[in-house]
């Protein structure tokens, strides 16, 4: 239980930075504003506390709950099943999304219209596994650490993530959008 407990807390730790890391990208992309400060030390502080997360994440499912038994997801419910699976599309798509994304802007690359479109479904497929991760895992980290006692409590808060996620993803979407359309290096 003792690395439940260490994952919930990296896991949180992880949530507040990579909310530091969208608002101020979507900061960046909805208003052009931008410390560069902070949008080059959050993913790197962010990128470390993640290897710690996976790292731990992988150690419960293979050595707690038997995860190299692969006949046992059938057994497992939707939720568990959509966090692990949101959790390697994360792990697939981070190279994608620091290369891409990152990349053309530092470098203020010009776009053609398929390069811009081959953004945005990485994109898009990234933060909707992060915020699918994000909405299936949070509730479970206050159970782990005691925070939460009840299903109806449970609910709530399932109910609060899920809400902010779908929030979430819609401004990234509506940002994502507006600063490809906008993309137009000097």
């Amino acid at each position: 239980m003792a690395l439940k407990k260490i994952n919930a807390v990296a896991s949180w730790i992880l949530i507040a930075l990579l909310l530091v890391h969208i608002f101020t990208t979507l900061a960046y992309l909805l208003t052009g504003w931008v410390n560069m400060d902070i949008m080059m030390k959050a993913p790197r502080v962010l990128a470390i506390v993640c290897v710690i997360h996976v790292c731990l994440s992988l150690a419960i499912v293979f050595f707690i709950h038997d995860g190299s038994d692969f006949t046992k997801y059938g057994k497992l419910n939707q939720r568990t099943f959509m966090q692990r699976l949101s959790g390697l599309l994360i792990l697939l798509l981070v190279h994608p999304h620091v290369k891409l994304f990152a990349g053309f802007i530092y470098e203020n690359l010009p776009l053609n219209p398929g390069k811009k479109v081959f953004i945005f479904i990485v994109e898009m497929l990234f933060f909707g596994a992060i915020y699918t991760h994000l909405e299936c895992s949070f509730s479970r980290s206050l159970i782990t650490m005691g925070l939460i006692r009840s299903e109806k409590a449970e609910r709530y808060v399932d109910y609060a993530a899920r809400t902010f996620c779908v929030l979430g993803f819609a401004l990234t979407f509506f940002a994502l959008v507006r600063f490809l359309i906008m993309w137009n290096p000097a």
